[in-house]
């Protein structure tokens, strides 16, 4: 049991008093206000005594027997069960009768009384709930018990706790609602209720609970009863004693209640035996708690108000001190009873201070009290303190002495406090002081002596306390200089320094100032009231004070303290109507302090008369200076009598003196005075004043100076001036409102001499000075938004802003760029302004000149925003020059020196004038009139076009970025609705003599120069703000209503032009522009499809019209990709396949609308009966285009029926191309100049092929009827028959290339009907058609061998030859190839399929026939593999430089490669180790694995040829070769002699050597691919140089000599660092890891990836399926190679994996490592060794081994003769990773030092074999027998046979002739760094 939150401590609701405690009452009398309640406003609680009826031994025979037993547990000291109990007490109460409840009331009331006193408050606040409940139900019935129960209750009401308070009120309100009521019971049960406090006064801390109790809960139940029974004894004397009728709550009682008087006389009695039986209480107000002591205060308040009788001579003396001595209370909680009864009794006591000795007693503590600051109590104490001064008797004090004392102590003691404090502290002080002035009569007699008594104080307190610390708060020289040639005595020097040092270590803040000078000037204002005269103490004080401010240096903070308190001033007093303080402050010290200020040039001295200028007017205030400074004048004006000053003198003295005073130049303090000449502008005489002010200045020119034209200095100090007067005008504005003010409008500060000044500036030539510009830019305005008032006429305006933008054009005109230059001219006629060009004249700097104008009054613009085109014409200026410094900019590298120079001063305007532009916001540009907007917006986009069409010294894509930039810009911040945006585009896209080049109607290959830009800019426009913008802005016309024909007609000729430009810069119509107009085309939109024909329809007549020779282009096999439309060079045709590929695709088109499309095309494609060739020509590319969305393949015999109109419609007319066809002669007799290619091209593109899934996964588009397949094999027959056996008969390019075509439909679509003439026929072609490119090829690799054989110069013309050498001229053979690749991967996946479905009835000799033809012509494949291979090796061993031009070469004819690769992976070994050895017998200077590595590694890939690499490399025969250099020392460890053992033992420390295309990737180049991007292609590399390694480590047997040798390399040489490599790619985490054991399907991609492809190679052993579906490379699938390659890591190196894991840092890190490998890879390892020791061969008499699979234990028993042992193996969860544990659970007959050392050896064993356990095991078994055999153990390892290498030991000593371990010795050796024995210490 703790204490509560809150326990003993006062609440708001509790109450301290009588005042307090009706504040409490409630006049709702329902119980369900929650607002207190109780006797006349105040409630209780009281102990009860235990009576007879109320003992422990009651027995409770009338009680219901839950009740008794919820009764009972109320006395348990745990307060959960108390609660419990309560609440169950409760609930039945609600339940029961009034009749049963009562039995129960005296138990109840016992524990009541109980149950009030405990520590728990939720405890307390539970009892009263409960007693609430009970009250309510017994109702009437409790009155037997009121008496019991009523001193508790009472008590209750102030319990330290505000909630158990409150819920006391309510028990009680629930039984007496009515005030009147309450009262009643309490004046009935008077007595027993002081019987109860009077008991609870006697308690003790130890007398208060009979259980063990902590002391510190103790003493808090002790604090809480006695200060809850004080102020219940306060509250009851304040009921009972206090007149009713004089209390608030009882104010409307006309009668007084029964028995009141009785109560008032018992009240009264116990109060005075009270008083008397504890000593006044007095002790209670030493005790160390606040609360007591609070209550005490409280209680002594009540006797002294209700029973001042009992304050006797004999008391009051210990009482005085006692309570008029509380100012030592520290406890701000008992401040506010202890002011109460402070206050009290020095009222109704004032003889009780003459019994005290009152300085000591009284005063020093309260001293100490004030200047504590109240000890925190000051939202109570401060008011109060005006309270006690009224209350303290005068003869008890001395006057003058007390109150400087007293305000001096109240002084200290005001901290920074709170906001709220401060004010209080302020209040009070000037309540005081007020106080103190008012009542200085009680001290004093006599008028002399209450009036020395007053000067006092104000010299002392006002101005020696209050106003210094005003004025020197912050100061550090403000004492010094106030002080000066002042006297003081001693005091006030020791206050004056220590005064000091506390403002040097304080800063007050700037409310603290406000809130002091409110205060001070308050208080001047109450001595003003009281006495005026008083007011001449601080004057004398100020005027000294300004006067020692102005002599001397560094007084500027003073200076602002005295016009801070001259603001405060006004504020507080002159804006009241107050006259005094001009009169008897501030006029008195300006008159005195004038000529100081005149004659200093300190800014500081000039503002202070400003502000006061301000503050009180001119006149007023140049009267008051100059009434009371008279004599000092008299040589300027002549005063009669003491009249006011006359207008004429205030005007006469403003223009003799302030005006030449204020403008004089070159001064410090001119700002200042300026700001005071413009103070002085008086309404009455504004505008003589300011014609006055204005004439001066000019007239104050020298005559060095042009005619018109101000020197620099006065220009500076007008300039100056202009802004002062801007401001002046706002502030007057703002100040007055919507009444007129002079200088409030512009036109009050025109000026006839300011528009000549301003003109003739604006005209000047260079060079030109800051001032004048400045002058200018003041006269303008438009600095900001809110300061555009020019001070100039309309016509002033308009000649300078026509000037400015004249020299902007003419820096426009100087451009060396042509069209910028043009912009110019375009400017000039538009403002309709003269340009003349001057070589002579310095245009930057003119034009520099007109923009620092510009600049400094941009929003003056506005004001001629509807004159003419000026400021259209210098906005668009402005845009111009930007763009051309952009341009200028990108084009710097292409400059020569000469134009760099002339153009490095054009490029520093061009950066000004950017970043003045960047200040014009958007909203100013958009806030010009329409007719501004839109000529600005025209000029710009014509500019933006001629810029593209033009210039031409940019590179596209820079000219094309720049100007998107600009459209962009001017879009966003020019453009303010969507008509304008519409405006723009169509400025920008309408037709001219340069757009568009191709949708015209006399077409021309010539285009315009800037053709291809412009598109681009179109491009990015579509891409920046959507092609729906754009087609709208093309569709626009000048005509308000457009026809919805013509938006069709003028989108459908854009989206044409861009098509047929096919290409431009950065991008092209596929990659960019089909996208956007596909996405466009998917909205369900009417318009759209219109758009769509229309663009079809330009299309299709372009290509029918400008046919071209489309025959170049060949037929693709499937649709058409983006490669293969680039070799269509028609640009209608390539446009219009491109289009219709797209959207066949995206299904924005379908069935209908393609059969509709080939219908068209059918029926144009006869000209009556006369072929239209030139449709003929476009059909074949159409076509294969067309028949997209008819795509659906079916098993090869499975006819298909047509389903739909639409394909049967389709169908028929491709059965009728095919009849046609058949009619055209064989292509072997065909000749030159015979039509037929173009049928046998149409017939050949109805037969598409698909190949989603690569060319591995090829496979006919489309499902044919049997008619068509008969024709079309028909036609393949007619070929074959008369050719022959061959194809070469007709060796013409073009028919060769159709009859390759032509087999390659026929094996895709009619293979079934093929026989074996035709299969022959096939093949044969094949093969001839294959080996011409292999004999090229071959050819190649010989000339780049050759080439770099004799090289050794320039690296550059090597590359230049090679490039050369692999260049093809003729593609035809490579072409055929390809479809002769593509006819036999078709074949041989018919092939398989043919021999899955026959099965044995195979024909035998066939097959083979076959099967030779087939491997013959993957021989020549792999051979081709090899020579492009080959090539690209050779050429790297050049440089790398040569191997990338070899590379490259092979990309531009991917295809080509990707079939050979799908061919490769297809390949058998046979044919595979044939060709391998056919390239090492051709003698290049690489051989067939470099070849291998070469395109493996290469730096330009093709993903399927890569893995065709790998495939080869990683598969036998080849993986045998393609790690392991050739080595002397790959003969069997077990094949040596004893003769050279030790020469085979010294091989096994020889290290092997990998090939070098792996070697450096696997030992060094890790640590660099640690640091690198995780996609990077050296990353990948050296993780397919990883797998490669361990997939042939995996491959050697467990027992070879090679694959220890291997795994030895891989532990010396090759860094582990790859582990961190792959785990780089493994995102593991703890929570990640846990989700993937409960299989999360939100888990990332990356961590499933490699979770799946580690189990996989950790149960299959390889890394195949992982590197098959690497490529193109992303993160998820680097992902699955790492999580691969890391878990068959683990199953070939385990104790290599297990070292790296061990030297991890990181917690985290290997904490999840081991979780994903026991997660994912160890239960399949674990498994697999187990499965291998239970199928290991180990049994024979001596050594068996049992395998527990459920445990993961292995039991090994070793056996000899009468000794054995078991020792048992354990496999951890994450093994691998973890090491097993190895254990012996029995031996016999063995040692402990043999058992133990046999133990570590099986540990060593099993822990450091980099392979399986059950090879681990075996060898340890060796160990033994060995060991049996007499074989002697090496020394150095104890180990007959070595753990790593399983050697014996066999090297001996020549002196001690042990036998050591080679590898041992060699280890020790190096470590050492000494050859002896490690036994006998001789030279071994």
């Amino acid at each position: 049991m703790g204490r509560q939150k809150g326990e003993g401590a006062r609440t708001k609701a509790r109450p301290s008093s009588s005042s307090l405690a009706a504040s409490l009452l409630s006049s709702a009398p329902s119980s369900a206000a929650a607002a207190s309640v109780g006797f006349g406003g105040f409630v209780g609680s009281s102990r009860l005594d235990p009576s007879p009826s109320t003992e422990d031994s009651l027995p409770l025979a009338d009680v219901d027997g839950e009740i008794a037993v919820h009764l009972k547990r109320l006395g348990r000291k745990d307060s959960t069960t108390k609660l419990k109990a309560l609440s169950a007490l409760s609930s039945l109460l609600q339940q029961k009768s009034a009749k049963e409840i009562v039995p129960i009331i005296p138990q109840w009331a016992f524990e009541y009384k109980k149950l009030l006193l405990d520590y728990n408050r939720e405890v307390r606040r539970a009892t009263h709930d409960t007693m609430t409940t009970l009250v309510t139900s017994v109702g009437r019935d409790l009155a037997p018990h009121l008496k019991t129960l009523m001193g508790p209750w009472w008590f209750a009401q102030f319990d330290p706790a505000s909630e158990v308070s409150q819920a006391a009120k309510r028990s009680l309100q629930a039984i007496f609602p009515a005030q009147e009521k309450r009262l009643d019971a309490l004046i009935l049960c008077t007595t027993e209720i002081f019987m109860y406090l009077e008991e609870n006064l006697k308690l003790t801390p130890q007398s208060l609970s009979d259980k063990a109790v902590a002391k510190d809960e103790l003493e808090e139940m002790y604090q809480q009863v006695i200060s809850s029974t004080l102020l219940a004894l306060a509250a009851l004397l304040d009921v009972l004693i206090f007149p009713q009728q004089e209390q608030p709550a009882f104010e409307n009682t006309t009668t007084e209640p029964k028995h009141a008087s009785k109560a008032r006389v018992a009240a009264v009695s116990f109060g005075e035996k009270l008083l008397t039986d504890h000593k006044h209480f007095l002790d209670f107000l030493k005790s160390q708690r606040p609360t007591i002591r609070s209550a005490t205060y409280t209680v002594l308040k009540s006797f002294i108000k209700n029973m001042p009788h009992a304050i006797t001579e004999g008391n009051i003396k210990s009482l005085a001190g006692a309570i008029l001595g509380a100012f030592n209370e520290k406890d701000p909680s008992c401040h506010p009873s202890m002011w109460d009864v402070i206050l009290l009794f020095s009222r109704r006591f004032p003889g009780g201070w003459s019994s005290l000795n009152v300085q000591k007693n009284i005063l020093n503590p309260f001293w100490n009290f004030l200047r504590n600051g109240c000890f925190g109590s000051q939202q109570v104490s401060y008011p109060a303190l005006v309270l006690f001064l009224d209350s303290v008797p005068p003869k008890a004090v001395s006057g003058d002495k007390f109150f400087l004392e007293f305000f001096k102590n109240l002084w200290v003691g005001r901290k920074t406090f709170l906001s709220a404090d401060r004010l209080a502290f302020f209040q009070a002080f000037k309540e005081c002081f007020h106080w103190s002035l008012k009542n200085a009569s009680r001290y004093n007699d006599g008028e002399d002596s209450i009036s020395h008594f007053r000067v006092t104080l104000v010299d002392n307190i006002v101005v020696k306390l209050i106003w210094r610390d005003f004025l020197t708060t912050g100061s550090s020289k403000g004492y010094d200089i106030i002080n000066t040639g002042k006297e003081s005595d001693s005091s006030e020097k020791n206050v004056s320094h220590s005064k000091k040092a506390d403002m040097l270590n304080t800063k007050c803040s700037k409310p603290y100032l406000q809130e002091l000078g409110k205060c001070f000037v308050e208080i001047l204002l109450g001595i003003h009231i009281s006495d005026s005269n008083l007011l001449s103490v601080f004057t004398v004080e100020i005027e000294d004070n300004c006067m020692s401010v102005l002599q001397q240096a560094g007084n500027v903070e003073i200076v602002e303290q005295i016009i801070l308190f001259m603001l405060l001033l006004e504020q507080h007093a002159v804006m009241n109507g107050a006259t005094w303080p001009l009169a008897y402050i501030v006029g008195p010290m300006l008159a005195k302090s004038f000529s100081f200020i005149r004659s200093s040039d300190s800014p500081d001295t000039v503002k202070l008369l400003s502000v006061a200028v301000s503050i009180f007017g001119p006149q007023k205030m140049v009267q008051e200076v100059f009434n009371q400074k008279r004599g000092h004048c008299t040589n300027q004006l002549s005063y009669g009598g003491d009249e006011l000053l006359e207008a004429e003198d205030f005007l006469q003295i403003f223009k003799n003196t302030f005006v030449p005073w204020c403008l004089q130049p070159n001064s410090f303090s001119t700002n200042a005075r300026l700001d005071l000449l413009l103070a002085l502008l008086d309404d009455e005489h504004f505008s003589e004043q300011w014609s006055f002010i204005v004439n001066y200045v000019i007239s104050q020119n020298n005559s060095g100076c042009p005619a018109g034209l101000v020197n620099s200095d006065l220009a500076a100090m007008l300039a100056m001036l202009l802004e002062k007067a801007r401001d002046e005008s706002m502030k007057r504005k703002a100040r007055d409102g919507s009444s007129y003010r002079p200088g409030t409008n512009a036109e009050d500060w025109h000026h006839e001499c300011l528009d000549s000044c301003a003109i003739t500036v604006s005209h000047s030539l260079p060079p030109h000075s800051t001032s004048h510009v400045q002058l200018i830019c003041s006269l303008l305005g438009g600095l900001t938004e809110g300061r555009s008032i020019p001070f100039l006429s309309r016509n002033a305006l308009n000649l300078i802003y026509e000037e400015i933008l004249r020299k902007l054009v003419s820096f426009i005109q100087d451009s060396s760029f042509s069209w910028v230059h043009d912009a110019a001219f375009v400017l000039s006629n538009d403002a309709e302004i003269s340009v003349d060009h001057d070589s002579s004249l310095n245009i930057v700097e003119m034009a520099k000149f007109s923009l620092e104008i510009l600049d400094g009054s941009f929003f003056c613009l506005k004001t001629l925003d509807r004159e003419g085109g000026i400021v259209s014409g210098i906005l668009s200026a402005i845009f111009v020059i930007e763009w051309e410094c952009n341009l200028s900019k990108a084009l710097e590298y292409s400059l020569d020196d000469k134009s760099m120079t002339k153009a490095k001063d054009r490029q520093s305007f061009g950066e000004y004038v950017c970043a003045f532009h960047n200040k014009i916001n958007g909203h100013f540009l958009k806030s010009l009139c329409r007719d501004n907007c839109r000529r600005m917006l025209n000029f710009l986009i014509q500019s933006v076009k001629s810029a593209i069409f033009v210039e031409d010294r940019l590179v596209n894509d820079g000219i094309t970025s720049l100007c998107c930039t600009w459209v962009l810009e001017v879009l966003e911040r020019v453009c303010v609705d969507e008509s304008d945006e519409l405006n723009l585009l169509h400025q920008l896209l309408s037709k001219d003599e340069r757009w568009p080049v191709f949708v015209v109607q006399k077409f021309s290959s010539t285009k315009a120069p800037g053709h291809q830009k412009f598109v681009a800019l179109i491009n990015k426009l579509i891409q920046k703000i959507g092609i729906d913008r754009v087609f709208a802005g093309c569709a626009m016309s000048d005509s308000p209503m457009l026809e919805r024909n013509q938006v069709i007609a003028s989108s459908a000729w854009l989206a044409a032009e861009i098509l047929c430009t096919w290409r431009w810069p950065e991008n092209g119509a596929m990659s960019s522009f089909l996208p956007s107009l596909s996405a466009y085309a998917k909205k369900s939109d009417s318009l759209h499809e219109s758009l769509l024909d229309g663009v079809l329809s330009i299309l299709l007549d372009g290509s029918l019209i400008y046919e071209g020779d489309s025959t170049k282009s060949s037929v693709s096999m499937w649709p058409v990709p983006a490669d293969e439309m680039e070799g269509i060079e028609e640009p209608f045709l390539r446009a219009l396949i491109s289009f219709l590929s797209t959207l066949f695709k995206e299904n924005i088109w379908g069935i209908k609308k393609a059969s509709y499309l080939i219908e068209l095309l059918v029926n144009k494609l006869f000209i009556g009966e006369e072929v239209n060739t030139n449709c003929l020509k476009i059909l074949p590319l159409l076509i294969s285009v067309l028949l997209e969305p008819f795509y659906g393949y079916v098993q090869p015999g499975k006819d298909v029926q047509p389903c739909s109109i639409e394909e049967n419609f389709v169908q028929n007319i491709i059965i009728d191309w095919l009849e046609r066809a058949l009619k055209l002669p064989p292509l072997v007799t065909w000749k030159t100049g015979q039509d037929m290619e173009g049928w046998l091209q149409l017939v050949i593109a109805c037969y598409p092929f698909s190949a989603m899934g690569g060319p591995q996964a090829l496979k006919p588009a489309r499902s044919i009827s049997p008619d068509e397949r008969k024709l079309l094999y028909e036609l393949f027959l007619k070929q074959r028959l008369v050719a022959g056996g061959s194809a070469m008969t007709n060796q013409l390019p073009v028919v060769q290339m159709l009859l390759s075509k032509l087999m390659v439909v026929s094996v895709g679509y009619c293979w079934n009907e093929f026989n074996e003439d035709d299969w022959d026929f096939l093949l044969s072609n094949l093969r001839s058609w294959i080996q011409s490119v292999v004999v090229m090829m071959e050819d190649v690799a010989e000339n780049v061998n050759g080439l770099v054989d004799v090289s050794s110069g320039n690296s550059d013309v090597t590359c230049t030859k090679i490039e050369k050498i692999i260049s093809i001229s003729d593609p035809f053979p490579l072409k055929i190839s390809q479809n002769a690749l593509l006819s036999f991967s078709l074949f041989l996946k018919h092939y398989k399929h043919q021999q899955t479905e026959n099965g044995d009835d195979l024909n035998t000799m066939k097959t083979e026939k076959l099967d030779s033809a087939k491997d013959r012509i993957i021989e020549g494949i792999l051979r081709l593999l090899f020579c492009t291979g080959l090539s690209e090796a050779v050429a790297n061993a050049y440089c790398k430089e040569a191997a990338s031009v070899i590379a490259s070469s092979r990309v531009t004819h991917t295809s080509f490669w990707e079939f050979i690769a799908s061919a490769v992976l297809n390949s058998s070994s046979q044919a595979r180790d044939r060709a391998v050895k056919s390239i090492s017998f051709w003698g290049l200077s690489k051989g067939a694995i470099s070849s291998l590595y070469a395109i493996l590694f290469t730096s330009r890939p093709i993903p399927l040829l890569q893995f065709a690499a790998y495939f080869v490399l990683s598969t036998e025969p080849v993986l045998s070769m393609s790690v392991l250099e050739d080595s002397p020392f790959n003969a069997d460890i077990n094949a040596a002699s004893d003769q050279d053992s030790s020469r085979f033992d010294a091989s096994i420390e020889e290290k092997v050597c990998l090939k070098e295309e792996i070697s450096y990737m696997v030992e060094r180049t890790p640590h660099e691919v640690l640091e690198m991007d995780l996609l990077a292609d050296q990353r990948v590399n050296v993780f397919l140089a990883w797998s490669l390694l361990i997939s042939r480590l995996w491959s050697l047997p467990s027992s070879s000599s090679d694959r220890e040798r291997l795994i030895q390399y891989i532990q010396d040489s090759a860094t582990p660092v790859i582990l961190d490599c792959l785990f780089q790619h493994i995102p593991v985490e703890i929570s990640m890891i846990q989700s993937l054991k409960k299989k999360d399907p939100e888990l990332s991609g990356g961590l499933t990836k490699a979770a799946s492809a580690a189990t996989q190679a950790t149960t299959t052993g390889s890394l195949l399926f992982s590197v098959e579906s690497l490529w193109p490379i992303d993160s998820e699938k680097l992902s699955a190679l790492a999580g691969a390659i890391y878990g068959l890591m683990l199953h070939v190196l385990p104790a290599y994996v297990r070292g790296w894991y061990n030297d991890l840092r990181d917690r985290n890190t290997s904490t999840a490592i081991e979780s994903f490998t026991r997660t994912c890879c160890s239960p399949p390892l674990i498994a697999n060794e187990l499965s291998q020791i239970k199928k290991a061969n180990f049994r024979d008499e001596n050594f068996s081994v049992s395998v527990s699979k459920s445990a993961n234990e292995v039991v090994a028993t070793y056996t000899k003769d009468e000794t054995g042992m078991d020792l048992v193996i354990r496999l951890p969860a994450s093994y691998p990773l973890r090491p097993v544990d190895v254990d012996c659970t029995r031996s016999l007959g063995i040692s402990e030092i043999k058992q133990r050392k046999w133990l570590m050896s099986m540990m060593l064993f099993v822990r450091n074999q980099n392979g399986a356990l059950a090879e681990a095991i075996g060898i340890w078994k060796r160990n033994f027998d060995k060991e049996f055999e007499g074989v002697e153990e090496c020394p150095i390892c104890y180990s007959v046979i070595h753990t790593t290498n399983h050697g014996l030991p066999r090297l001996a000593c020549r002196t001690c002739k042990h036998k050591f371990h080679s590898a041992c010795l060699y280890k020790w050796f190096s470590t050492s760094h000494k050859s002896s024995c490690p036994l006998c210490q001789s030279p071994f």
